[in-house]
Parts: structure tokens; C-alpha cells; sequence
């Protein structure tokens, strides 16, 4: 697991208007097999959008520091408004937009890897002697 601090440099995207977000990825899995995609500290300004593309193999919790915050998931269609406190489970494969109110918002995202299924194996025949 690579490890940064919060003061560490941030990526931020400059929306339309004032619209800002700030992006920190506070730690991020290493080459090594991990379960944690990566930790990421997320703020919006007032009216600021951020999109999120769903991958198959990897599912997210979004924890809302500071709100209200609007959850729009792809495909389909759920809505929901959260506020500070609220826990939003983003399954694998699922787009995410979030849109920050009217204080902008505040959020902490942990992605996780989903678990590899197995592949079947094939049944043994049991050998029938004559």
C-alpha cells in the first residue's frame, strides 16, 4: 500500500463558473494483490460536479463528511440526497455523479477490489470397472 498525507498534493479540476473539485488519493494498493483499490478525500465546491465511471471489478463506499451531497447512479437511474453521516455503497460496475449543494460538500471514498470468481471445474467421472 502506497501511503500519502492529506497536506500531499491534490489533483483540482476547474469546472464551469466557480465550480471547483479537489481530488486527494490518500493511499492507493501497490503491485502487490490487495483488496484496497485506493482511499481518496474528495471536496466540491458549492454547485460542483463530480463523475465517477463504474469498473467491474471494483465497488465503492463514499462517506459524507460534510453536505448535503446528490448521488445520481448509472444504469439504473437511483437518486439519493445525502447529508453528513450518510454511507453511499456504490456496487461494481455502477457510474457515479455526485453534485454538491449549496455549501459544497466533503466526502471520503474507499474502492475496493471485488473478489475474482472461481472458475468451475469440470465434474471427475467416477471410472465404472466391468
Amino acid at each position: 500500500m502506497i501511503v500519502t498525507t492529506a497536506s500531499a498534493a491534490a489533483m483540482t479540476v476547474v469546472g464551469p463558473g466557480s465550480a471547483r473539485t479537489r481530488v486527494s488519493c490518500l493511499a492507493r494498493r501497490d503491485l502487490v494483490r490487495a483488496d484496497c483499490e485506493s482511499f481518496e478525500h474528495l471536496r466540491l465546491s458549492p454547485g460542483a460536479t463530480h463523475r465517477r465511471p463504474g469498473r467491474r471489478e471494483t465497488e465503492g463506499a463514499w462517506y459524507v463528511l460534510r453536505g448535503p451531497v446528490l448521488a445520481d447512479q448509472h444504469p439504473g437511474g437511483a437518486r439519493h440526497l445525502a447529508d453528513a453521516g450518510d454511507l453511499l455503497l456504490v456496487p461494481a460496475g455502477q457510474d457515479l455523479a455526485l453534485r454538491a449543494g449549496p455549501l459544497g460538500a466533503e466526502l471520503l471514498c474507499l474502492t475496493l477490489g471485488t473478489p475474482a470468481r472461481p472458475k468451475r471445474r469440470p465434474r471427475l467421472r467416477k471410472a465404472v470397472r466391468p
